[in-house]
């Protein structure tokens, strides 16, 4: 008997289970007495899967079972009574659980009692895959031979689960058995589109971008909708022109339906907008169903970031994104909408793209991927840990939220190294253990530089806020702050840092020591030529390029090269006859005239109105120019610079070329 509603469960077995057990053949009721004298049977039944038919029992653990196994949910076990293991015998899990939503059931793991001899050497060969479910195997031959072991059952769990390192997964979920914490997002991108109202989602690599989208789909194929993924990485799709992009995305959706797509030579540059929305009109009507569009990583495609020129540098960005939104607003409501996902919102941020109206400009709210809080940690680590004989005291919950911010992946790549040093199990992890594996893989794992890429890849300039403040030049971060604040809105939204009262820190520690560990040692690995060469090349290519972005501001400022020419021979002191002869050309030709860098910082000072738009703060363009034309001169001087001297100066370069960037992309 049990009691279903409390937590105290008696071995045995349901009035219904027993009715359905009483049809089973006498081997399989065998086993099964023998089960319920550990278990409590609640359910029983048959299933036909390709033709072959299985017996199968739901089971919930003893308290002494949940206690050992850390298993508190329902049991499936699965009978097949075929002497050769195939495949299809996995796909019976599959078929029981179809259609049935019951929160109770246990979907990490699942039972497998057959009648082939080698079940344990087949089940392992099948189940490779890391994200598959723990699949506990068993012979027929084995219950008889072990008729009066009180262990058997327990010790083949311990057994499988040993041999799994359930925190030992990195691609993106496309199952929902290690699927923690991220439901609420999953429902609330679910709702929006059922309000026909559409959404971005970002976040670093790894925060499970990709997972909550397959969950999406998953869930949202279950009502009266389609989700359709269009990888934006896929070069089948960034290789295409706007489009043919488009062309692509009607194309999977007709795979999504089995409905014949349309041929692609149609999508002309004239045609492509119309034919986009006809059709997914067409596949609505048909299928009665509303599409939700699914576009991952977004800086594929996004200008002025995808490595493919037509997105980068053309206009493809915004006849794309044109064509989406104007089928959207003008198809009827509920035909589709439409989800973007990427590391940050700038492709839904800036309001124009190389002078054109951004299509897109605000059009949601942008949404970034929390870290998991303590309880949603705890619940994963948990849970996963006592599957594996590995019991984590209260505190560590805390400790690993504390010291990874949450991020799911880091928190599961310290348990697994966890679970690796400790094969030797059941285990419980003190504060003790906990530390010394902690700092054992802050200082070995290359994790944090894989999450980080995607910031050096695409935005340089929020991975240099970050070296920026791990080194300690606050200064100089809350001046990047104050210049764009938008800068440090994604570095929060990442999870990475914090600002309390003006004051910014980060929220990982070990992101901070990484970044630490790694601009040092690029410092003190580089020889003095090296930096010399740097100095040299670096502070040549700003003035040559800020030399030539001043002599277009400034005859645009004053309307005609001689009004420009007369500003330029009197701010910058340029007293020598021959200056005025020449042309206002030749003024900024380093071969013909000695306008140097102070000379061009004079010039912008005092026309600082045209270039307050490039270099923000005035105060602070000063100090740049003078630490560039100064301390940044060490080369000039046979002089070796110092780690922290070569810091502030690539700041100060930084930041002038950042200005420079800006006036050049418009």
């Amino acid at each position: 008997m049990a009691n279903l509603l409390n937590a105290h469960v008696v071995a045995g077995i349901h009035q219904s289970a027993r009715n359905q057990v009483d049809c089973f053949i006498k081997s399989e009721k065998e086993i099964v007495n023998q089960w319920s004298a550990e278990w409590y049977i609640t359910r029983a039944g048959n299933i036909s899967v390709l033709g072959s038919e299985y017996q199968y029992i739901f089971a919930k653990p003893t308290e002494s079972y949940e206690e050992a196994l850390g298993i508190s949910r329902e049991l499936v076990v699965v009978f097949s009574t075929y002497s050769n293991f195939e495949a299809r015998s996995l796909e019976a899990y599959d078929a029981i659980c179809e259609g049935i939503q019951d929160a109770r059931i246990e979907r990490t793991c699942y039972v497998m009692i057959s009648k082939c001899p080698h079940i344990k050497e087949q089940i392992n060969s099948f189940l490779s895959n890391q994200e598959c479910q723990v699949v506990i195997p068993f012979s027929f031959e084995e219950f008889k031979q072990n008729k009066s072991d009180s262990y058997f059952i327990r010790n083949r769990f311990r057994e499988s689960f040993k041999s799994r390192d359930l925190f030992d997964y990195s691609d993106p979920l496309k199952k929902d058995f290690y699927f923690f914490g991220r439901n609420e997002i999953v429902v609330d991108i679910i709702d929006k589109h059922h309000e026909n109202l559409n959404t971005g989602l970002f976040g670093l690599r790894k925060t499970g971008k990709t997972s909550i989208i397959y969950d999406v789909i998953r869930k949202i194929d279950k009502d009266d909708a389609l989700g359709v993924l269009v990888d934006c990485q896929n070069t089948s799709f960034n290789m295409r022109r706007w489009n043919r992009a488009l062309y692509f995305v009607v194309s999977q959706v007709c795979k999504k339906t089995n409905i014949a797509e349309p041929e692609e030579d149609k999508f002309t540059e004239e045609n492509a907008g119309r034919l986009f929305v006809e059709q997914l009109t067409k596949i609505h009507r048909t299928t009665q169903k509303s599409i939700l569009l699914l576009f991952d990583e977004i800086e594929n495609i996004t200008f002025g970031k995808s490595a493919v020129e037509h997105w980068r540098d053309g206009f493809d960005f915004v006849y794309f994104w044109q064509s989406i939104r104007s089928a959207y607003q003008n198809s009827p409501s509920g035909v589709f909408t439409f989800c973007i996902l990427g590391t940050n919102a700038k492709c839904v941020e800036e309001p124009l793209i190389r002078g054109a109206d951004n299509p897109i400009f605000n059009i949601f709210q942008p949404k970034y991927i929390p870290g998991f809080s303590v309880q949603q940690t705890r619940e994963m680590v948990r849970k996963l840990g006592r599957l594996m004989g590995i019991k984590f005291d209260e505190t560590i919950y805390s400790k690993l939220t504390e010291d990874y911010g949450g991020h799911p992946f880091l928190v599961r790549r310290v348990c697994s190294m966890i679970a690796q040093n400790y094969p030797n199990r059941p285990v419980t992890i003190d504060r003790i253990k906990y530390q010394a594996i902690r700092d054992k893989f802050n200082r070995e794992s290359d994790y944090f530089k894989m999450l980080l890429e995607v910031l050096k890849q695409f935005y340089d300039i929020e991975y240099e806020m970050l070296e920026t403040l791990a080194v300690g030049n606050t200064d100089d971060f809350k001046m990047f702050a104050q210049e764009d604040y938008g800068f440090v809105k994604h570095l929060i939204g990442y999870g990475l840092i914090q600002e309390v009262d003006g004051e910014y820190d980060f929220q990982i520690d070990a992101i901070k020591q990484y970044l630490q560990r790694t601009t040092n040692k690029s410092l003190l690995n580089m020889s003095t030529a090296d930096k010399w060469k740097e100095l040299c090349s670096t502070r040549g290519e700003l003035e040559q390029r800020l030399r030539t972005m001043v002599r277009k501001i400034l005859k645009i400022a004053f309307r005609n090269e001689a009004g420009a020419k007369e500003e330029v021979l009197r701010k910058a002191s340029l007293t020598k006859p021959k200056y005025k002869t020449m042309s206002y050309a030749d003024l900024f030709d380093s071969r013909k005239s000695e306008i140097y860098l102070k000379n061009l910082k004079d010039l912008i000072n005092a026309n600082w109105e045209y270039f307050a738009d490039y270099f923000k703060n005035q105060e602070y363009f000063i100090s740049a120019m003078d630490v560039i034309n100064c301390e940044g001169r060490f080369d000039a001087h046979a002089t070796v610079p110092t780690g922290e001297e070569m810091e502030i100066i690539r700041g100060s370069i930084n930041y002038i070329l950042k200005g420079i960037n800006k006036y050049e992309e418009e």
